[in-house]
């Protein structure tokens, strides 16, 4: 059962809120299976909800505003979050918005700002503060490395390799640019049917002997050929051969929120391809540069690498919820 605790008892944990006024903040217990913090806040004209995993780097935070009247709910209202506007999606009866707190955040408080006439009377806007939970990702030693094809670490490549590695970047550049209405209203889902993780997301590891940037995904363990599945609606922005991820397809679900799956032994949509929750967009493979079948998982919030599995713990993103 869900326990509401209070400020005291929040400040004292790993997760802090620091608004102006009183909040509430309920908790699962920690012996159940892991879940979610949910952040409520009850101001004179409106409600806040923020949900997420944790409130940490490489996390994304639901927000959910609720005006108190009906018909405030056309009026014209901005978000920033750590000084960047937020995409906000009106539903029937709420205001909705998604934060992408970057895995390379600096410590301290990040600040969520809302300006609104019809929600502050009096000031115009208002800020709240959330102290960043200390996170620290995986670090694979030395001599634990992996070793792949030469051809994906060295620089010493041929033209004609290093002009495809050019146009899959701009590829994916042109993707990841687009520009879309929120494709969905419900949670997300897992991308295969059995989930095994095998790499984390922004693990830091060396291949052959050289340094590696940190995973930008997570890695699911999987057979070839078995299928992987769309976590979200959406429509497909990017589905071809890339020189590292192999068989790449990126999915637009709306508001700058995307998600990539990489090393597919087979795509099966196409770009244009409007896609639903669960349907089969392609299969595992170990396509690209890769030491065998897998599927890589990939997330960006508006332009920002996020862990795609703070997306899929998201349990309110439903109006219903």
């Amino acid at each position: 059962m869900i326990r509401f605790f209070s400020l005291l008892i929040l400040i004292l944990s790993f997760v802090r809120v620091v608004p102006a006024e009183s909040r509430e903040v309920k908790k699962k217990p920690t012996h159940a299976i892991p879940s979610n913090y949910f952040v409520k806040k009850e101001e004179k004209n409106f409600s806040l909800l923020m949900e997420a995993r944790r409130f940490g780097r490489g996390e994304v935070i639901f927000l959910r505003l609720t005006p108190k009247d009906k018909k405030w709910i056309n009026e014209s209202y901005k978000v920033s979050w750590l000084g960047k506007d937020v995409i906000l999606t009106k539903r029937e009866k709420s205001m909705v918005a998604f934060l992408p707190i970057s895995p390379d955040t600096p410590a301290g408080a990040m600040t969520l700002e809302i300006v609104s006439k019809i929600f502050f009377v009096k000031r115009g806007q208002k800020q709240y503060q959330i102290i960043l939970e200390p996170t620290k990702f995986q670090v694979i030693k030395k001599n634990q490395q992996i070793k792949v094809d030469e051809k994906f670490v060295t620089k010493e490549l041929p033209k004609e390799t290093l002009d495809f590695i050019q146009e899959c970047k701009t590829a994916k550049e042109v993707a990841f640019s687009k520009q879309s209405r929120l494709q969905f209203g419900g949670n997300f889902k897992n991308p295969l049917e059995k989930i095994f993780i095998t790499s984390k997301f922004y693990v830091r590891r060396d291949y052959n002997n050289k340094q590696g940037r940190p995973h930008g995904g997570v890695d699911f363990r999987g057979k070839s050929g078995t299928p992987v599945f769309a976590i979200q609606d959406g429509v497909v922005v990017l589905a071809r051969k890339t020189y590292y991820e192999g068989n790449f397809t990126i999915v637009d679900h709306g508001n700058k929120i995307f998600s990539f799956y990489m090393h597919q032994d087979e795509i099966k949509v196409k770009v244009g391809d409007t896609v639903k929750q669960g349907q089969e967009i392609g299969t595992v493979g170990s396509t690209g540069m890769s030491t065998g079948p897998h599927l890589h998982l990939g997330a960006k919030v508006n332009d920002i690498l996020v862990d795609p599995l703070s997306l899929i713990a998201l349990q309110s993103i439903s109006e219903s919820n």
